[in-house]
């Protein structure tokens, strides 16, 4: 596989973009606390009282331990005033069996680097390494409050649709 190390500057501040690696799994579990518990809504559609401490390593673990095969990740990590690495994003695509064409694709950062760009670095780069995987389609559950994510979207130009059912929006992204 290729490797990605790409950096970017927003507002001044350095972020990298690379690809996940299982030793990442403590920098996700830590970018989960650090959100505020309206983003956590947003993108998990549970509160963090709903998660068990469990639970929320696993999730982290797996999104970390990525094949390229089933699913792949993508994160954002900054250098704190302090010197430590930290994670400020995450966008991930993930497919039940290696022949799916149709993948789920989700996308999560840290309030604090909302609405500075770096959600559309993170989805291109999930984009055109999903195309390679051979994925045709990307679908998500997004909350109809999450406008942002849906302004994010529709910037790539893609072919989008969307259908509501218990509350949600299935958003089916043509890549």
């Amino acid at each position: 596989m290729q490797e990605l190390d790409r950096r970017i500057y927003l507002k001044g501040q350095e972020v990298r973009l690379r690809f996940t690696k299982k030793e990442d799994a403590q920098m996700l579990v830590d970018l989960f606390y650090q959100l505020s518990p309206q983003t956590k809504w947003l993108r998990y559609h549970w509160h963090e009282h709903n998660y068990s401490e469990e639970e929320i390593w696993q999730q982290c673990y797996k999104m970390a331990d990525v094949d390229w095969v089933h699913r792949g990740a993508v994160i954002a990590t900054t250098i704190t005033p302090s010197g430590e690495c930290c994670a400020v994003g995450v966008a991930q695509v993930a497919r039940v069996r290696a022949e799916d064409t149709e993948a789920e694709a989700a996308i999560v950062l840290r309030d604090d680097f909302q609405k500075k760009g770096l959600g559309k670095y993170l989805l291109r780069i999930l984009s055109d390494k999903a195309r390679q995987m051979g994925i045709t389609h990307v679908v998500g559950w997004v909350m109809p409050e999450n406008i942002y994510l849906m302004k994010l979207v529709r910037r790539f130009g893609l072919e989008i649709e969307t259908k509501t059912e218990y509350g949600e929006r299935k958003v089916r992204v043509t890549l």
